[in-house]
């Protein structure tokens, strides 16, 4: 469950988003996102199920790194489906130490209601992926580093310290491709910071989303800064 008695002003404004780390008092999370958006939450001892009001959208919280032996690195899962019942068309996990911002950022794009480009469409979270290239313009805008794989591409940070390795197109190869990955690591070792996993048929515009936030220079709000030995970071002492 989210920390409902957050302190009310952050000490401190980080960047990149990325390397800023988790924060129990966050100033947004997923939590936020999907109670303004109008999603259901309830609540349990282990974990909180948020629903839309169509039902065909679902996120899950897991509380604790230990709730969920393994997958005990996964703190939220985002999935939709063409109705309550049916399997689901897409997933998306997030880990405990992904910044909140990231994942505020996917839950917010999975809760626009904003229709398909046709009526025929259906909703946009239901939208069949496209080139993995839509997704990922904003990594190349940003100056990231592209490395072109055999059926997918890896895009580097410029500091080295996050990459994005890009799904195939569920049928482009005659079978589903390997999911969407996003992870940071620390700069001193190979320990991995945090790690997104996203099936190939989740929709390009969410995964979009996802590459437009870890580009964004804007400095997020922290309570306490992060290891220093995480990274280069620019920090800033709010007034």
């Amino acid at each position: 469950m989210q920390n409902r008695n957050r302190p009310s002003t952050p000490r401190y404004l980080i960047s990149p988003c990325y390397l800023a780390g988790p924060d129990p008092a966050a100033v947004t999370t997923p939590d936020d996102v999907l109670l303004a958006a109008g999603w259901k939450a309830t609540r349990e001892p282990c974990h909180t199920d948020y629903h839309d009001l169509s039902g065909q959208r679902h996120a899950r919280h897991l509380h604790s790194r230990a709730e969920r032996p393994g997958k005990s690195l996964m703190a939220w899962e985002f999935t939709a489906s063409p109705c309550p019942a049916a399997r689901v068309t897409w997933t998306a996990w997030f880990s405990h130490d992904t910044p909140p911002e990231i994942t505020a950022a996917f839950a917010a794009a999975v809760a626009d209601d904003t229709p398909g480009p046709t009526p025929e469409d259906g909703p946009r979270y239901l939208l069949p992926p496209q080139s993995p290239h839509k997704a990922t313009e904003a990594l190349a805008t940003a100056g990231w580093i592209r490395d072109i794989g055999h059926q997918d591409d890896s895009w580097y940070a410029p500091d080295e310290q996050a990459v994005v390795i890009t799904a195939a197109v569920p049928g482009t190869t005659g079978k589903c491709g390997a999911n969407w990955l996003c992870a940071a690591r620390h700069a001193t070792n190979a320990m991995v910071l945090w790690v997104a996993v996203a099936s190939p048929a989740t929709p390009t515009h969410l995964m979009a989303a996802l590459c437009r936030v870890l580009t964004d220079p804007t400095p997020v709000p922290r309570h306490t800064l992060p290891d220093p030995e995480v990274g280069a970071l620019t920090v800033t002492r709010c007034p």
